[in-house]
């Protein structure tokens, strides 16, 4: 009888200690997954700037003043119409908004790439 009850004993601890240990593994492992994922997202991104930021300087250091602003107006007129049209908006992006109307107002190229945005995504 008291070899059976040491025996249970052990065995609960033991799998109290397993699980215990594989859970905090386990949630350990995908923590590592998602935070890579995170990263590579960020980097693939900021390589995305990078490179369009060295064509831009280019363009610039050229003498291309339009086709610099041409390119830059992509990105703009993306980000007005997933995210300053939106009507979840928050002051920053409100703030931005302003911005990028404020500069809709003053130049031709930004304003038509917006346009142009707005009217193939709703299609």
């Amino acid at each position: 009888m008291k070899t059976s009850v040491v025996s249970l004993v052990s065995l609960l601890v033991g799998l109290a200690v397993g699980w215990h240990l594989g859970y905090h593994n386990c949630d350990r492992h995908y923590t590592n997954v998602a935070m890579r994922q995170m990263v590579e997202q960020i980097e693939s991104s900021d390589a995305l700037m990078a490179n369009m930021s060295v064509h831009t300087i280019g363009l610039i250091a050229s003498g291309q003043d339009q086709n610099a602003v041409r390119m830059l107006s992509f990105p703009i007129a993306h980000y007005y119409y997933i995210y300053a049209s939106s009507t979840f908006t928050n002051e920053q992006r409100l703030k931005l908004r302003e911005l990028i109307d404020g500069l809709a107002r003053t130049n031709q190229i930004v304003a038509a790439q917006i346009a142009k945005e707005m009217s193939e995504k709703k299609k």
